[in-house]
């Protein structure tokens, strides 16, 4: 999974467990792709860097269950839509009981950590 480093936290209402992820936009058609180019990439003329929103909606997902001998629970793997035209893969953290549901509303977090990947949660109704 990509490292914190294509996010920065963003403070909203008080939550600065959000963060923002780094992308880039195509200047030709207008395709975002995650994560962020590289400066060095041969490409990066062809495309300029975006931020995306800290909501994204819940585009597909699946769970997987890790052989029991891992001594490992089953965790949850998402594509999410971003209103920025960006589809970008990663973990979904639900509380227990919790089902993902298509076109649930997400949000971005990070776990603090300096090494962290990024995680998706559900947006409570309400908040």
């Amino acid at each position: 999974m990509t490292s914190i480093e294509v996010a920065h936290r963003h403070e909203a209402g008080g939550r600065d467990d959000l963060v923002r992820l780094e992308a880039s936009r195509d200047r030709e058609t207008g395709k975002g792709v995650f994560p962020r180019l590289p400066a060095t990439s041969p490409s990066v003329d062809r495309f300029e860097p975006i931020t995306l929103s800290t909501e994204a909606t819940l585009y597909s997902h699946t769970t997987i269950h890790p052989n029991p001998k891992m001594g490992k629970p089953p965790f949850t793997l998402v594509y999410a839509d971003f209103p920025e035209d960006v589809r970008v893969f990663g973990r979904l953290h639900l509380r227990p009981g919790e089902k993902p549901v298509i076109g649930s509303k997400l949000h971005v977090h990070a776990d603090g950590n300096p090494n962290t990947t990024y995680f998706f949660t559900v947006v409570e109704e309400g908040k």
